[in-house]
């Protein structure tokens, strides 16, 4: 098997420096080392890193089409592709390359590390053998690969800043458990249904096209009325509980109004770390879907930002756009 590896930036290859722990230019070459002494392994490594290596909590939509368009100008010439990426922005990374490559015909697995590959006690290396055994296992799809567990792109999300399991599922179980041996979400039949052409849709991203509004308590109009700029052509609230916010204050309601009525595509998604948007299942959510918010039901907010960011990118209407999410 032929695996393309990307480093891309991240805490797997940063080294010390004066400033703190910086990406190295040098990984790549000590990672082909490491991946060397494991003759089991009977593939063709070919790792490349980034020229302007990203910590990602720089990353930003146009990074997620660089990436894309690095394994499309690659698509032919390899059958797996492994992106090495900082944990910080890995989930929306991974949900953007499930966007823009599907559905994926070949393994593309995301992955890194909570501690970098060059101290003693780190996870780097596991991560990248099982992105490796993911591949091996000729997985369709994009995957972020983390702590043991093959989790889809669109349903990753953050939720442990140090311990080794930095990523959770929350509403979908993982495609996969990596013991001693794969253990598989039986998936049955998800492999009787009729799949779509896979197809690249790579679309300009732009900085600043999307925002996220808190709820919390005490929440004013003032505090969502920059956010909510002439830029901005999507937004994900932050609901409380099963999608609820304040409903007694008129100038919040009327701002998500006006933003929704000049185009701006605003999906409710919980704050909860776990279960769906049940939208007018209580008053105080009522109110928010007669100023035109639409229920993002169990999407991660970092599916949902992206989501809009690539519909969106692709030049569609508002009213398309609202129509693909309450699909």
């Amino acid at each position: 098997m032929k695996i393309y590896i990307a480093y891309t930036g991240g805490t797997i290859g940063m080294v010390p420096s004066e400033q703190g722990l910086v990406p190295d230019a040098a990984f790549a070459e000590q990672l082909a080392g490491a991946l060397g002494q494991y003759k089991e392994h009977d593939h063709e490594f070919v790792i490349e890193s980034y020229d302007t290596l990203i910590d990602s909590s720089n990353a930003s939509p146009k990074d997620w089409q660089n990436i894309a368009r690095d394994i499309e100008s690659k698509w032919t010439d390899f059958d797996a592709f492994i992106v090495l990426h900082g944990t910080d922005t890995m989930a929306y990374t991974a949900a953007a390359l499930s966007y823009m490559i599907a559905p994926s015909k070949k393994p593309i697995i995301v992955t890194g590390s909570q501690v970098p590959m060059f101290h003693a006690r780190s996870d780097a290396l596991n991560n990248v053998l099982g992105a490796v055994s993911a591949c091996e296992e000729q997985v369709k799809g994009v995957f972020l690969f983390f702590a043991g567990r093959l989790i889809e792109g669109d349903r990753a999300h953050k939720s442990h800043t140090s311990g080794w399991q930095a990523f959770s599922s929350p509403n979908k179980p993982e495609y996969g458990v990596l013991g001693i041996d794969w253990t598989w979400r039986d998936s049955s039949f998800a492999q009787l249904l009729i799949k779509p052409p896979m197809k690249f849709r790579i679309p300009d991203m732009e900085d600043g096209a999307v925002t996220i509004l808190p709820v919390f308590p005490g929440v004013q109009a003032e505090h969502w009325q920059g956010l909510l700029n002439e830029k901005v052509k999507g937004a994900v609230l932050l609901s409380y509980g099963a999608g609820n916010a304040p409903d007694k204050d008129p100038a919040l309601l009327e701002i998500l109004k006006k933003a929704s009525d000049r185009g701006v595509v605003i999906v409710n998604v919980s704050q909860c770390g776990a279960g769906s948007i049940a939208a007018g299942a209580y008053a105080a959510g009522i109110p928010l879907i007669k100023s035109g918010v639409v229920s993002g039901k169990d999407s991660t907010f970092e599916a949902a930002f992206v989501r809009l960011h690539f519909l969106i990118g692709l030049g569609l209407e508002s009213r398309e756009i609202k129509g693909i999410f309450i699909r």
